[in-house]
């Protein structure tokens, strides 16, 4: 009984995602059709529903790519796919985010790749002269990658760049110990972060 229950939640599941991939194939289609028919317009209009409809499965791929909640925290995934359009129409590029909770101590991780706007960020971390004119903001390092450190207040941040392509961002409010900040950072699969999203 129960290994008819799973082989049925695994046909489910399969037929869910054969769906979504449906409705792309559908709408692809629909705009080759469009495109036959000389009706440009609306074959853009398909494509425009395409490449929305793909960004999200891209994006849902792309969450799994951020860390586990450790013991005792809880995760709060963002929907971000109003950001993920934003930043199509801003030059390009890849975002994903969540915030884990404990108590009253929180973490945010941001995680940025080939965007036009890591340009800025790649500036600030290789000039250290920028770094001291913060007396908040400090050099710091993470298995041979730079960044950079900034304390104030009840808030911590550490800002890594990856392959100058790929920007780690971890935000902690109201943390007992900064050091459970590398405890997320060791969650995060680097070289699989490399490979997904360059």
């Amino acid at each position: 009984m129960k290994k008819t229950l799973l082989s049925l939640c695994a046909v489910m599941a399969l037929s869910s995602t054969s769906i979504v991939a449906d409705e792309i194939l559908d709408q692809m289609n629909d705009a080759i059709k469009a495109y036959q028919d000389k009706d440009y317009k609306g074959a853009m209009e398909e494509l425009k529903f395409i490449t929305a409809q793909l960004q999200k499965l891209d994006t849902t791929e792309n969450q799994k790519l951020l860390p586990q909640a450790l013991e005792g925290w809880k995760i709060e995934q963002s929907d971000n796919h109003g950001e993920q359009a934003m930043m199509s129409m801003m030059g390009g590029g890849t975002s994903m985010e969540a915030t884990y909770k404990k108590d009253k101590e929180s973490i945010k991780i941001q995680i940025l790749a080939n965007s036009p706007m890591l340009a800025m960020m790649s500036m600030a971390i290789s000039n250290p002269a920028l770094m001291a004119s913060d007396p908040n903001t400090s050099p710091y390092r993470y298995k041979r990658n730079k960044g950079m450190k900034k304390k104030k207040g009840n808030e911590t941040e550490i800002v890594l760049l990856i392959s100058g392509q790929i920007m780690i961002k971890l935000t902690g409010t109201h943390l007992k110990n900064d050091a459970i900040l590398e405890q997320y950072l060791d969650g995060i699969d680097i070289k699989e972060l490399k490979n997904q999203l360059l």
